[in-house]
């Protein structure tokens, strides 16, 4: 049967290697590997899901080049000595035999090297300027030891094709050492790599010659390339396409344009950034350039995928956290099940498990990710029981999925009349309509696996004695706890999940939040867009610190510009008619 979506899985070219469809995996860091930056088995078996769910090029997260200087991560893979070959083939053939080619990314973080982990060893850099953030001085590289660390990226690119991998991707983008050469913010040098832009790019270039002269002259080489730095002062976007001529001069043959310098907000997006919406940097530069151009940003969905495509903005597409949610998103794609896609909302948990704690991948959609092939296996039962879910919300919708799976004889009772529970409440919010897709995945996965849903009916105690399962799954949620606080009974106070429930709008009125975590923040924000004066209200001073890092960053600059209100370190004394009367930390009081 012709697929859907032609372009997408028509075969493609980057330099000699051909890859069967046009879906590239881009590198996401796991922590997977051993700590010591030797590949194991659950990295082995993460690489080959994501195979065997139809990609065509899979590429391996940021390996480290030079140890301990180059580590990035906790666990990061190594490729800067021959010991770590045999791992590397391990890695690579089960990739091949799951139906996929493997690439891998070289990788050295420059000045943002993380501290602790370099053994007392400062940071490297083309210049020595303060970081942003903290302000940590790397030591400034001498020519020579410019030539030493470009020997040691060809020798990675060595391993690499030794080990068997098709291709090697460079990464000169996100702030990391390349890039950071590239950019005049991070390189003020006055020698042969720095000034001019050609001077700029020489050490690129080198690279990638010293990999076509001293590994193979036809040996793919992509280039992960900055198309401009998201800072005053750095990388424009005119800069950006030299950048890319000179990369395509220099061999390269592919370039996989992202942002530069900059916040981590452009290129781990939360949740509102819409679908595609970096896709122009790739457009840009596949004006310019003969060779291949990979589009990435929040691609979640076939039919966008293939209209980038068809529209000739990208030769390929990569899809990272899409994959992450989802290991079978192309083969669904191409088999005309696209419902059944978990597609990727952007909640960023992978994000928090490697950028903010550095521990190994998770993903709120898919539990298998991270774990090894003994623990994520879902064999089905050779004893069918009866199973009772009582609870259509994400807890109860994912229980009667797995049970079904297993072959169990599944019911699910929801008391409301459609499926989804707090998901509902949780899609309001400015931005986080994406939620909604996690319901329309259960609403058509659960019929599919042939869970019976009964919407609209109420459990208790006595219906479950008279329907006789032999398992019961209570999934129905919780209750908002009530403010112990004097007036908290009155009509002028709503709780934020019933009002967020029912639709409540509003328009001019004067509103104050008690509290300033994710619900409250976002009540904000659903009340600000509606024209209401918005005060939300703190005890402590900390802001919104259980929410993703970067979410938090996006929303709390949204409720800013929209006017909103924060005041911090102030306890609610007594809710009047009139506001809320609040006392300082100094312990004066007054009302709000």
């Amino acid at each position: 049967m012709p697929s859907s979506f032609p372009a997408l899985f028509e075969p493609g070219f980057i330099g000699s290697l051909e890859v069967k469809n046009r879906i590239v995996m881009p590198p996401i860091s796991t922590n997977l590997a051993s700590g010591g930056g030797k590949v194991t088995d659950r990295l082995i078996f993460h690489y080959a899901e994501q195979a065997r769910g139809g990609a065509g090029l899979i590429t391996v997260e940021n390996v480290c080049v030079d140890y301990p200087l180059a580590q990035h991560g906790a666990a990061q893979p190594r490729i800067d000595d021959d010991v770590f070959i045999p791992g590397l083939c391990r890695l690579v053939e089960a990739v091949h035999e799951a139906g996929a080619l493997i690439a891998v990314e070289l990788t050295h973080p420059g000045a943002n090297a993380e501290l602790h982990l370099l053994g007392g060893k400062s940071p490297i850099a083309p210049s020595a300027l303060p970081r942003a953030g903290d302000g940590f001085v790397p030591r400034e590289l001498s020519a020579a030891e410019v030539g030493v660390l470009r020997e040691k990226f060809t020798a990675a690119a060595r391993r690499a094709r030794v080990a068997g991998f098709d291709a090697v991707e460079l990464q000169a983008c996100h702030g990391l050492l390349i890039n950071q050469f590239l950019s005049p913010l991070t390189n003020h040098r006055q020698d042969a790599y720095g000034g001019s832009l050609e001077n700029r790019c020489r050490f690129l270039a080198e690279i990638i010659t010293g990999i076509k002269r001293y590994v193979a002259d036809n040996y793919p080489v992509m280039v992960r390339l900055v198309a401009e730095d998201s800072m005053a002062g750095g990388i424009t976007p005119q800069e950006g396409l030299d950048i890319a001529r000179r990369t395509e001069a220099a061999g390269a043959d592919a370039i996989h344009p992202d942002f530069g310098l900059g916040g981590k907000e452009k290129r781990l997006e939360p949740m509102p950034y819409p679908q595609a919406w970096r896709v122009f940097l790739a457009e840009r530069i596949k004006r310019v350039v003969s060779l291949p151009v990979i589009a990435v940003g929040v691609i979640r969905e076939p039919v966008v995928a293939e209209s980038i495509l068809a529209q000739e903005k990208a030769d390929f597409v990569a899809l990272g956290r899409a994959l992450i949610a989802d290991p079978d998103w192309p083969t669904k794609a191409l088999t005309g099940q696209e419902q059944s896609i978990r597609r990727c909302f952007g909640c960023n948990e992978c994000v928090v498990a490697r950028h903010v704690e550095d521990a190994p991948l998770r993903c709120s959609l898919n539990a298998a990710v991270g774990l090894s092939e003994e623990e994520c296996r879902v064999e089905r039962t050779g004893e069918p029981k009866r199973v009772l879910v009582i609870g259509g919300g994400v807890a109860g919708m994912e229980a009667a999925r797995v049970a079904a799976l297993r072959g169990h004889r599944v019911d699910l009772y929801e008391r409301e009349d459609h499926l989804g529970g707090a998901l509902d409440i949780a899609a309001l919010p400015p931005g986080k309509d994406k939620i909604r897709w996690i319901t329309e995945y259960y609403a058509h996965e659960l019929p599919r696996l042939g869970v019976n849903i009964h919407l609209g009916e109420a459990m208790d105690a006595a219906r479950v004695r008279a329907l006789a399962p032999q398992a019961v799954i209570v999934a129905t949620g919780s209750e908002p706890i009530g403010l112990k606080v004097p007036g908290f009974d009155r009509p002028n106070v709503i709780v934020s999940q019933m009002l967020l429930a029912k639709r409540m709008r509003f328009a001019g009125e004067r509103i104050a939040i008690i509290g300033g975590g994710m619900l409250g923040l976002e009540t904000a924000a659903y009340l600000a867009a509606q024209g209401n004066v918005v005060t939300v209200l703190k005890r402590y001073k900390t802001i919104g610190r259980r929410i993703e890092p970067l979410y938090r960053d996006y929303l709390l600059r949204k409720l800013g510009e929209e006017g909103v209100d924060i005041i911090t370190e102030v306890a609610i004394e007594e809710i009047t008619g009139a506001g809320v009367v609040v006392q300082d930390k100094q312990g004066d009081k007054r009302l709000i």
